[in-house]
């Protein structure tokens, strides 16, 4: 029997309980088996007890539908851990629904971060009565106080191949070292985003601002890649050389004609420095890596991107650029980018 003063029941004497009550035994022999009371069973059974409906078939009278209560162990700790978060100093959001509210909705309908959009209150200074952490607000999304966000699982980390090919261009290696510690401007990362068929995205991401410049093309090739080149030369004009000063690509087949990406279309000379990174080294792409995982959330892996118009693409990296960062103190973007454009062009 449990005595008083003990501690409460762990999960494993939760699912013991669940164990022997749905073998039938008597609610005395559950208790005793446990080490509890009948009246602290029964206020477990309760508290984990839920409908249970059964579908089963009868020649006579066709498919019919039974109902009856069963204890779920899961359910019961999950109703003790919501008791619990009622103990200790009280919650800092209070009853201050509207700012609940506020990130639930903005979470919902923009897809931004909770963090992304606590610090943008903070940034800009909005009237709430709460003040909370980063840390503090995603302990009350865990605990269920947002019930409109949820948590996604980690990936495991992957293991890293051996590297068998040498670049086919400028090695990474030749890079100047303040091009990797992101204290200059002008300097961009690109990728492709692949869809179910060949059309895919060039994707280009400025290391400092985070700004992407997407592209949609209609095979994985390199001619491809060097059209969307020539665009964005053609764009900015004479301010191009001053923009993209380095690009840093992978090995991937697409980006094999690192001439014809740093070739100008103005008479002679670059336009640009291709660097190439190691093979299977795509965290020396770490900004494009990461905002291609922001592209997955707007346009899923397995899709076909040929279903997607220029302006759907426009949206996703309007998105993008207008999303707040907490790498960037919340700013975004294009406001970073405009920043410093204005101070070259």
């Amino acid at each position: 029997m449990k005595k008083k003063g003990t501690k409460n029941l762990t999960y494993t004497q939760r699912l013991q309980i669940e164990t022997l009550f749905n073998a039938k035994l008597p609610k005395k022999e559950i208790a005793k088996q446990v080490g509890v009371c009948l009246r602290t069973l029964q206020y477990e059974l309760r508290r984990g007890e839920y409908e249970h409906t059964t579908k089963y078939s009868n020649f006579w009278y066709g498919t019919k539908y039974k109902k009856h209560i069963r204890y779920s162990a899961q359910k019961a700790q999950e109703r003790y851990k919501n008791v619990c978060t009622a103990k200790g100093r009280p919650l800092k959001v209070g009853n201050d629904f509207e700012f609940v509210r506020y990130i639930e909705n903005r979470v919902k309908q923009e897809k931004i971060s909770a963090c992304a959009i606590l610090g943008q209150i903070k940034r800009n200074g909005m009237p709430f009565k709460t003040q909370i952490s980063k840390t503090t607000l995603y302990r009350y999304i865990e605990i269920g106080i947002f019930d409109n966000i949820y948590l996604g699982k980690r990936k495991k980390k992957s293991y890293r191949k051996a590297i068998k090919k040498a670049p086919k261009g400028t090695s990474i290696e030749k890079r100047p070292i303040e091009i990797g510690e992101r204290k200059s401007f002008g300097h961009w990362e690109m990728d492709c985003v692949c869809g179910s068929t060949k059309t895919s995205l060039l994707v280009l991401s400025e290391r400092l601002t985070r700004k992407e410049i997407i592209f949609k093309m209609d095979n994985q090739k390199a001619d491809s890649v060097i059209r969307c080149l020539n665009s964005l030369e053609k764009r900015y004009g004479k301010n191009f050389k001053k923009l993209f000063k380095t690009i840093t690509v992978d090995n991937g087949s697409e980006f094999a004609d690192f001439v014809g990406m740093e070739r100008s279309i103005y008479g002679k000379g670059k336009r640009t420095q291709v660097y190439y990174c190691h093979p299977y080294c795509s965290s020396e792409r770490g900004t494009n890596e990461r905002l291609n995982r922001e592209i997955r959330r707007l346009i899923p892996k397995g899709r076909d991107l040929a279903k997607y118009s220029i302006e759907d693409i426009q949206k996703v990296e309007d998105w993008l650029n207008n999303y707040p960062r907490q790498v960037l103190n919340f700013a975004t973007s294009s406001e970073m980018f405009n920043y410093h454009f204005k101070a070259i062009a």
